[in-house]
């Protein structure tokens, strides 16, 4: 999760490779170190997440502000659907992202890992952060 520079890769990082767009994005698990949305504290927002079984959803604008005010990720996992229909509990219970448009999941504060439905929007080398 650090670039050769031993600069942090951040999830700010990854959305700037993401065209805006009108999908549901919610977290199924997060953990790390920032400001948390809607006033909540970081505690709370876990608390949110984990009560949810289709996580916290937020629209694109509400999750650059959210990712803008991280200051580290240590684990993290991030769907988008098109549809909030699409947000099925029992398959993301299964780890089964087969609805899901993008998954963005960050491990243990050492990797992120990105999967897309497509080949679209992202090219290899967009998603190749170097790391130590």
């Amino acid at each position: 999760m650090f670039r050769e520079d031993g600069s942090l890769v951040q999830l700010a990082d990854y959305l700037k490779l993401i065209p805006k767009n009108d999908w549901v994005w919610s977290f199924l698990w997060f953990d790390g170190i920032g400001t948390a949305p809607n006033n909540l504290s970081m505690s709370q927002f876990k608390k949110l997440i984990k009560s949810e079984p289709t996580g916290f959803k937020m629209n694109w604008n509400q999750l650059l502000e959210f990712a803008n005010s991280l200051d580290q990720t240590f684990d993290c996992l991030l769907v988008a659907v098109k549809k909030i229909k699409d947000l099925h509990a029992d398959e993301l219970a299964e780890d089964n992202f087969s609805s899901c448009e993008i998954v963005i999941q960050a491990f243990d504060s050492s990797e992120w890992k990105l999967i897309t439905r497509k080949s679209e929007p992202f090219t290899g080398s967009d998603v190749c952060f170097r790391s130590h």
